[in-house]
């Protein structure tokens, strides 16, 4: 009789760090990149998907996590221009057994193209995985949508969930990214199939965790700390009208397909004294693939 594969927790990040084209100043990279390398090693992700990360900044965190490897391209020309979205993994326990970048464009294989009424490049780094651990394969899709474009949005809902559809082929899935939409959109109901267009693909890992969710009810906090500090004490804090539907639900999202056990989900608001690793919070999960 053969043995089954042992089920192991393997824990996932998605991660909008925050860019460096400010390196000093109050929110530079040069004060916070120790931050941001701090909230990846005390956690402990197996994966990391990571937004608009620029080379030097892959270059500092490879420096600080000597534990992790990554996978990505830049943006701009398919090689170290621009930002990534690239996906750190931990080379103990995972090898990368395939990899690949897609523009979200008319022309997804050509590097540096810019899609439909977007105002930046956009694309999806991938990678298929072996977890060495339990010897179970699966595919780690990472992005970043454009904040601006709402067909460029929409577009690469349908184009991404293609490509998964394409790529995983009933291999275990997952995807992260920092989408600039929140679950009311219709990008949303794209990606989890809200439409009525036969089963979903993929599944919103926070409504199927066995505990549905850890943390505050936003993900995106603009280096704002009076307003967290408001949210979260509104007897001696008031909220600022300035703010609307960012400190209201997430931008930042990790999805997985039927073959992946979420256990648990949360956004993670670590800080130092008030200062913020990054404008995003960091999105966490469990998953047994």
């Amino acid at each position: 009789m053969s043995a089954e594969k042992p089920e192991m927790d393997l824990r996932c990040m998605s991660y909008n760090i925050k860019n460096a084209y400010d390196m000093d100043g109050e929110n530079g990279w040069i004060g916070r990149k120790e931050l941001v390398a701090g909230v990846i090693r005390f956690h402990r992700p197996d994966l990391v998907g990571m937004q608009e990360v620029l080379y030097n900044q892959l270059e500092d965190l490879q420096q600080q996590l000597p534990e992790y490897g990554w996978i990505g391209v830049g943006r701009e020309d398919g090689d170290k221009d621009g930002e990534f979205s690239c996906i750190f993994y931990r080379k103990s326990r995972l090898k990368p057994l395939r990899q690949n970048t897609f523009w979200l464009s008319e022309s997804p294989e050509e590097p540096g193209s810019l899609g439909w009424d977007a105002a930046c490049r956009r694309v999806v780094t991938w990678a298929e995985f072996e977890d060495t651990y339990t010897g179970q394969n699966f595919l780690h899709f990472n992005t970043h949508f454009d904040h601006v474009g709402q067909i460029a949005v929409e577009q690469s809902a349908h184009l991404i969930l293609e490509r998964i559809g394409e790529l995983a082929a009933g291999i275990p899935a997952l995807l992260t990214g920092d989408f600039n939409v929140t679950e009311d959109s219709v990008p949303y109901r794209v990606i989890t199939r809200q439409n009525g267009s036969g089963p979903a693909l993929l599944r919103d890992a926070s409504k199927v965790a066995d505990y549905k969710h850890f943390g505050p009810p936003f993900s995106f906090q603009g280096f704002d700390s009076r307003e967290i500090a408001a949210r979260m004490f509104p007897a001696f804090l008031e909220r600022q009208e300035k703010h609307e539907i960012e400190f209201e639900k997430p931008i930042d999202f990790i999805f997985v397909t039927k073959q992946v056990h979420v256990l648990n989900h949360g956004f993670i608001a670590d800080h130092r004294e008030g200062k913020m690793p990054s404008d995003h919070y960091p999105v966490v999960a469990d998953l047994v693939i």
